[in-house]
């Protein structure tokens, strides 16, 4: 492997261009002064002693007893601890960033209109999709297909929790669902009472699409199940009270031309 692909690897660990030549530098040479990390690395003297020290606190260099000021580099496997590090504080920045970007959004909407949009995939993207419609504590406004169909691979006990914790949280779920057996069954044993799941029955024919449409807040939510599993989440407080309206006049539809609970 050559130095500059050794240099690479440095890098994706933690470690910024500079850093990483100098310790490969180090790891090649044995020992070096400040004075010849600058010849091997291409960097200024001074910079290389402030380099130097870095490696140190790294655990990846040490300075070495002698006359004159050198270092020589320590055990490379100092570098996956620092990739583990680095990928901790990512995740932790991610979660802090999920669950504060609502206060950003606010002031951005009262600005602007621009809608913004992103796309996660698979069971773990449809996950933190539910999540966030927990964190975000609104009314949800659903609109969904035949529910054992659309499920394909998702976890059952996730969407259980899910059910449950969204009722906790005191969140009222205006749904549209398709007319099935079992979702007949949680309307008469007050399943839906219990859970604040507000439905209305339409044909199971009205809507076949394996995409569930969830309303909350200032987000519209399209989750794909069966052979694929993403989300796509739009933020704009246009487009979800556009939304919230579309399903509301679908469930007064409904309501008045299809069979509920308590007309059968």
């Amino acid at each position: 492997m050559d130095t500059e692909e050794l240099q690479i690897i440095a890098q994706k660990a933690g470690l910024t261009a500079s850093q990483a030549k100098v310790y490969i530098a180090l790891i090649k040479e044995d020992e070096l002064t400040p004075a010849q990390m600058a010849e091997f690395s291409g960097e200024s003297r001074e910079n290389c002693y402030s380099i130097a020290k870095r490696l140190v606190e790294l655990s990846l260099a040490e300075k070495t007893d002698s006359r004159k000021t050198t270092y020589r580099a320590l055990n490379p496997s100092a570098l996956q601890s620092l990739a583990e590090n680095r990928r901790r504080i990512i995740q932790r920045n991610e979660v802090y960033v999920k669950q504060n970007i609502d206060s950003m959004m606010q002031l951005f909407y009262a600005n602007s209109e621009m809608p913004g949009a992103h796309t996660i995939e698979g069971m773990d993207g449809i996950r933190e999709v539910y999540n966030d419609m927990l964190h975000t504590k609104d009314d949800i406004y659903l609109l969904r297909t035949d529910f054992d169909k659309a499920l394909g691979n998702a976890e059952e006990g996730f969407l259980k929790r899910f059910r449950e914790q969204r009722s906790e949280n005191g969140i009222t779920t205006y749904a549209l669902t398709p007319d099935y057996p079992e979702a007949r069954r949680y309307a008469k044993d007050g399943t839906d009472k219990a859970m604040k799941f507000n439905r209305i029955f339409m044909p199971t024919d009205a809507y076949t699409g394996k995409v569930e449409i969830d309303v909350y807040g200032n987000k519209v939510a399209m989750i794909a199940f069966g052979e694929t599993e993403m989300a796509t989440v739009i933020s704009s407080p246009a487009i979800a009270e556009a939304m919230r309206q579309i399903i509301t006049m679908l469930r007064d539809y409904y309501r008045l031309t299809y069979p509920q609970e308590e007309n059968l």
